[in-house]
């Protein structure tokens, strides 16, 4: 039946091992069938990967001034949780079926440029709507308590702007594993991961500097200058991308006429339970991993305003909201500067690990094994450090050391997806002579990678259930928030997660199975 709904992909065309795909992958580099893809330079992999920055920038914003902005519009400390519910239901909905969509995307334009260019113009919508939410709620109440109406203005911008993120980096991540060659795929995720440090950076530092001091013209407040610059950088960066990227369109099949409204959701439920058995590793270690991660990304800057507060209130100082969260800005940016430094030595390792294991039989996956594992005991060990902190210069330290971990995050699993799509697709080349047939048994890395984002956004519902209920409890019992440190504890529970995936990381073998 021709409009049989049948997995993307399935596990029993894994039928040749690791070492025999390797050999074909030496052969296929050669080959005509990948003549099309040209080796890219490091000025074409900047304006590949560039966006990203844009992408990172943004998100850095809502990150480090999301929670203190919601709270300081008086939504409870339990509900600013459940907010954070708009990162894992976009990644959980908006990323597979962008990349469902953009595999199949005919425009002249090519698969990924129409889709991220209608995910920043949301971005750029749902900023503005964040840093105008007083105004607008303020209109909308009619001279009224616009208090309520501010916080659903100012909620909804939020899970815009986290739908919107998604669209983007779903499709900036697909287009620089479809533009790279198969042996510039590790190439592809170094420089990504360096970009999103990049953009850290540049985020963090903004957040940092008084901007109404210095640029005073673009809003009144902190976050109405860092929104304003946001969107600038999304911008340009994007347009870079799409404007000096080259991109193959897509011909037209009659296969994508006859996809129906309900298609991309069963393909993606059937595909889930069909996942090649490396890529279902990398995604088991990522659910994990993911549930240390999303406490630091959306507590760090509130955490670091309790020590900040607690410090200053012992002392007898003026306190103010602005210093406060500036602080947590510059201890991210610290971290972000680490990550970044992180994230041009470790390839350098990695190509001094391959030269030293060229003439041995080494498994070509081990330096990756080794060090996400270091990296994820080290993040377990910083976050449960946090027990100990009590000076304001304690919460910077301890939370710069993350970015060593971060820049690991950013580039391992990307580089081991990347790798082996690489190499299962150029096993497709060699065992099928027919273009069409070969193309059909390929494995797309927009849905493989919406699906592995999926595994990294669903730690998410459980980090926002559990911390909804953890506040909760401390608002029950009544316990003295001033002087309770339960950002903390909620960090400190990360690293149990942190800790469970470093048992996980060396099942990742490439091992594929045998028919």
């Amino acid at each position: 039946m021709d409009n049989e709904i049948k997995p993307l992909f399935d596990k029993t065309d894994s039928d040749v091992e690791l070492n025999e795909l390797n050999e074909s992958k030496i052969f296929l580099l050669n080959n005509n069938k990948e003549s099309f893809i040209k080796h890219l330079s490091n000025l074409e992999f900047f304006y590949l990967t560039i966006s990203l920055a844009g992408v990172q920038f943004t998100w850095s914003v809502e990150l480090a001034y999301g929670t203190p902005y919601l709270l300081s519009l008086g939504l409870p400390k339990s509900l600013t949780a459940l907010v954070w519910l708009a990162g894992p239901l976009s990644g959980l909905i908006i990323q597979p079926l962008i990349g469902f969509y953009s595999d199949r995307c005919t425009s002249k334009y090519g698969r990924r440029r129409p889709y991220i260019l209608a995910g920043t113009l949301l971005v750029i919508f749902s900023i503005l709507m964040i840093s105008y939410s007083k105004e607008i709620g303020s209109f909308l109440a009619f001279c009224g308590n616009s208090n309520n109406i501010t916080i659903w203005v100012a909620v909804l911008a939020f899970y815009g702007l986290d739908f919107a993120i998604n669209i983007v980096q779903a499709c900036c991540r697909a287009l620089s594993i479809d533009v790279s060659p198969g042996d510039q795929q590790n190439d592809a995720s170094i420089w990504a991961s360096r970009m999103i440090g990049i953009g850290n950076i540049f985020g963090y530092f903004m957040g940092f500097i008084d901007l109404r001091s210095y640029l005073p013209f673009l809003g009144s407040t902190q976050l109405k200058c860092l929104c304003i610059i946001a969107n600038a950088v999304l911008i340009i960066s994007v347009l870079l991308t799409c404007i000096k990227t080259p991109e193959k369109s897509l011909i037209q099949s009659h296969d994508n006429n006859d996809i129906k409204w309900y298609t991309p959701l069963i393909n993606i439920i059937q595909s889930m339970s069909h996942l090649p058995e490396p890529i279902q590793k990398i995604c088991n270690v990522q659910f994990w991993s993911w549930i240390g991660w999303f406490p630091f990304l959306f507590y760090t800057t509130a955490w670091i305003n309790f020590i900040y507060y607690k410090n200053k209130s012992s002392n007898n100082e003026s306190m103010s909201e602005d210093e406060a969260t500036r602080t947590g800005s510059f201890a991210l940016l610290i971290y972000s500067i680490i990550s970044l430094v992180a994230s041009f030595i470790l390839p350098t390792v990695k190509a001094f690990y391959d030269k030293m294991a060229a003439n041995k039989n080494i498994d070509p996956q081990s330096f990756y094994r080794k060090v996400w594992i270091f990296s994820e005991i080290f993040l377990a060990f910083v976050f449960f450090s946090t027990i100990t902190v009590s000076k304001i210069w304690q919460a910077i330290f301890i939370i710069s050391l993350c970015g060593i971990s971060w820049a690991v995050s950013m580039w391992v699993p990307f580089a081991l997806i990347g790798e082996y799509l690489e190499i299962y697709n150029n096993n497709q080349d060699s065992k099928n002579d027919d273009e069409e047939e070969s193309n059909e048994n390929k494995l797309s890395s927009g849905i493989i990678l919406g699906i592995h984002n999926m595994y990294v956004v669903l730690p998410q519902f459980v980090v926002t259930f559990l911390s909804s209920i953890f506040f909760s409890l401390i608002k029950f019992m009544e316990i003295q928030e001033d002087n309770f440190d339960s950002f903390g504890w909620v960090l400190r529970f990360g690293g149990i997660g942190a800790i469970i995936s470093t048992f996980l990381v060396p099942k990742i073998n490439f091992k594929l199975k045998k028919m």
